[in-house]
C-alpha cells in the first residue's frame, strides 16, 4: 500500500511511482484554493466521498486545498510527476506547456455564459485531436473543465468612467485580460488569485478584476468599497479535473466510468453553487456599504473595440507558441460554444440534475471509458 505525503513551500518534484488502484487506500486530489470555494467544496470535498462509495473504497482522494499540497503555479507539473492524482489548474500558469488551452481561454469575450463556457471547454478539450495531444505531451488526463463567472472590477476607489480606468494597476489573468487593461490605459498587474487581497491591502493594486464570489472567497469585501459591473470575460482555460496519466491507466473502465459520471455531476453543481457564491457576495457587501456602478458608455464601447481586434493577437501568440493553424481551432471551438449555447436555451441555471444529464448525455455518454487516455 502506497500513501503520497504532502509536500509543502517550494516544491522540488521527484518522480514517485503510482499505486495500483486496487491496492491503494489514498489518493492526493489538489486544488489552489481554499475549501470554502465552490470548485473545491463539490467538485473536491463532495466529489472525493461520492467517488470512495461508488468504488467501494478502491479510490479514495485525500483532498488538499488553498495550496497546501502543491501551489498554483506548479500544479501540471505536479500531477503530471505523480505528486497528485488528480488536480484543478489555471492554462495561465503555463502558457508554454498549454499554448491550444490558452488560445481557446483567452476567446473569454466570445460567450461570457459561464454554463455555455462550461460545458464547451470540457467538450472541446475531451474530443479535439490538437487538444488531446497537448495534454498527452504534459503526462496529464483532461477529466472535465469549468467556468468562473464574469469578471468584474472590484476595487478600493470608486470606478465609474474610461477616464476612472487610466493608470490603474488592476490585477488580471494575463494574457487577453492584460491586453485589455493596456488598451484602456490601466496598467495589467499578473498575480496569484491568493495575492489579491494583500494587494488590495497595501495600495498596489487599485482593483482586482476577478469574479464577484472573490468579495467572500477572498476576504476582499474587507479591503475593497467599489465594484463596476462591465463584465470582463470569464476564465477556463486548463481544466477543473486533470489526472495523472499513470494512475488513470491503471484504473478499471468501470472505475473509469464512475468518475466520468460524478465529474459530470459536480461539474453542474460546482458552476450553479458558483453563480449562487457571487450573488450572496455581491448582496452581502453592497449591504456593508460597497457601492455597485455601471460603466460609462466610453468603457462599455471601448470593451466592444478591444473584443473586435484582439483575436488576431490571440492567434498571433498561439503561431509563435508553435500553434499549428489556430484559426482552425478557433473555427471548432466557436461551433462547440454556440452548439452549447443552443443546448442550454431555456435550461433552468439552478437544476443541478438536468445541467448534470446534458454534461452526461452530450459530453461524457460520448467517450468510451476503456479507451480514453489509455490509447
Amino acid at each position: 500500500m502506497h500513501t503520497f505525503k504532502s509536500m509543502t513551500g517550494a516544491v522540488a518534484f521527484i518522480a514517485v511511482s503510482v499505486a495500483m488502484p486496487a491496492l491503494a487506500t489514498e489518493y492526493n486530489a489538489n486544488h489552489f484554493f481554499a475549501e470554502r470555494h465552490s470548485l473545491v467544496r463539490g467538485p473536491y470535498v463532495e466529489f472525493a466521498k461520492k467517488v470512495e462509495e461508488a468504488t467501494g473504497g478502491e479510490i479514495a482522494f485525500r483532498v488538499f486545498s488553498g495550496g497546501s499540497l502543491v501551489p498554483a503555479s506548479a500544479s501540471l507539473q505536479g500531477v503530471r510527476d505523480g505528486v497528485a492524482q488528480v488536480t484543478y489548474h489555471a492554462g495561465t500558469y503555463t502558457p508554454a506547456e498549454l499554448p491550444i488551452e490558452n488560445l481557446i481561454g483567452n476567446m473569454a469575450f466570445y460567450n461570457t455564459d459561464p454554463f455555455v463556457m462550461a460545458m464547451a471547454s470540457t467538450e472541446f478539450s475531451m474530443t479535439n485531436k490538437a487538444a488531446l495531444e497537448e495534454w498527452k505531451r504534459n503526462g496529464v488526463v483532461f477529466g472535465g473543465g469549468y467556468s468562473t463567472s464574469e469578471y468584474y472590477m472590484i476595487c478600493n476607489q470608486p470606478i465609474q468612467t474610461l477616464e476612472d480606468v487610466k493608470g490603474k494597476r488592476m490585477r488580471m489573468a494575463g494574457g487577453a485580460w492584460s491586453r485589455f487593461a493596456e488598451f484602456v490605459g490601466a496598467v495589467p498587474v499578473s498575480i496569484p488569485s491568493s495575492e489579491m487581497y494583500t494587494g488590495l491591502d497595501t495600495g498596489s493594486l487599485d482593483c482586482a478584476v476577478t469574479p464577484g464570489d472573490s468579495i467572500d472567497s477572498f476576504s476582499l469585501g474587507d479591503v475593497i468599497n467599489s465594484m463596476n459591473t462591465l463584465a470582463i470575460g470569464n476564465y477556463y482555460a486548463g481544466f477543473l479535473w486533470g489526472y495523472n496519466e499513470a494512475f488513470w491507466k491503471g484504473l478499471s473502465t468501470e472505475q473509469r466510468a464512475v468518475l466520468f459520471d460524478q465529474m459530470a455531476y459536480f461539474m453542474a453543481k460546482g458552476r450553479v453553487e458558483f453563480s449562487a457564491d457571487v450573488d450572496k457576495a455581491i448582496d452581502t457587501a453592497v449591504a456593508n456599504g460597497m457601492k455597485v456602478y455601471e460603466p460609462d458608455q466610453a468603457l462599455v464601447d471601448a470593451l466592444a473595440e478591444f473584443v473586435a481586434s484582439d483575436e488576431a493577437a490571440l492567434i498571433a501568440s498561439a503561431k509563435e507558441r508553435g500553434v499549428t493553424d489556430p484559426e482552425a481551432i478557433l473555427t471548432v471551438f466557436k461551433a462547440i460554444v454556440d452548439r452549447w449555447d443552443a443546448l442550454l436555451e431555456g435550461v433552468d441555471r439552478t437544476d443541478v440534475d438536468a445541467l448534470a444529464e446534458l454534461a452526461r448525455t452530450e459530453i461524457y455518454g460520448k467517450i468510451d471509458p476503456a479507451t480514453y487516455g489509455v490509447d
